[in-house]
């Protein structure tokens, strides 16, 4: 089960999403640097937060467009919110910095005006806070 829940309610998603960037990121960042005699000195810390998540469709799970709708109402918000995946809770907002997009929705194919239950493929981008 994928849920995203806001200040207004929660958003059921499709089970089958793909977290293409689930080993991308690691709890330890580490800073190298070299001393005049070339000793080489390594510092590490935990990272608080600032995991990336991102999950997609990628051609396999359908999303209807009325709550794609949904969702581009959320990116006005600022408030965390609370993502399940799986068993797994995240606190986390919309992934904005640079030049990420924070929803993506593609329909799965054309129509001139798709009504509610239009099928759309989707990536979303979040980021831990």
């Amino acid at each position: 089960m994928i849920n995203l829940t806001h200040a207004g309610g929660t958003i059921v998603l499709p089970e089958d999403l793909a977290w293409p960037d689930e080993f991308d990121w690691s709890p330890v960042a580490a800073a190298e640097q070299r001393t005049l005699s070339g000793a080489l000195i390594i510092q590490h810390s935990t990272r608080q937060s600032g995991r990336p998540i991102t999950l997609a469709s990628q051609g396999a799970s359908w999303f209807p467009r009325a709550q794609v709708q949904a969702l581009q109402a959320l990116l006005e918000a600022v408030a965390p919110m609370t993502l399940e995946i799986h068993g797994r809770t995240f606190e986390v907002t919309w992934r904005r910095a640079g030049n990420a997009q924070p929803l993506e929705a593609t329909p799965v194919y054309r129509l001139a005006d798709p009504d509610g239950t239009h099928p759309y493929l989707i990536t979303l981008r979040f980021q831990e806070i």
